[in-house]
């Protein structure tokens, strides 16, 4: 394993753990978002669990 793949993979599993986007950028030192996203890994499966997730968290505040 490549460290360049190393690091898109640590990277991947911080999101995964919903370790929010500005911690990972600082822990990864990349200057803006954009940058970050480009090493994060989303797979199509990822996608609606996610969105059920943030709908379901707005139900809780509303």
């Amino acid at each position: 394993m490549s460290t360049h793949s190393f690091r898109r993979t640590a990277l991947t599993q911080m999101s995964n753990a919903s370790i929010p986007l500005r911690v990972i950028q600082e822990i990864s030192g990349h200057r803006n978002l954009e940058q970050l996203q480009r090493y994060l890994e989303v797979s199509d499966e990822q996608v609606p669990r996610r969105v059920w997730q943030c709908c379901h968290q707005l139900g809780k505040i509303m």
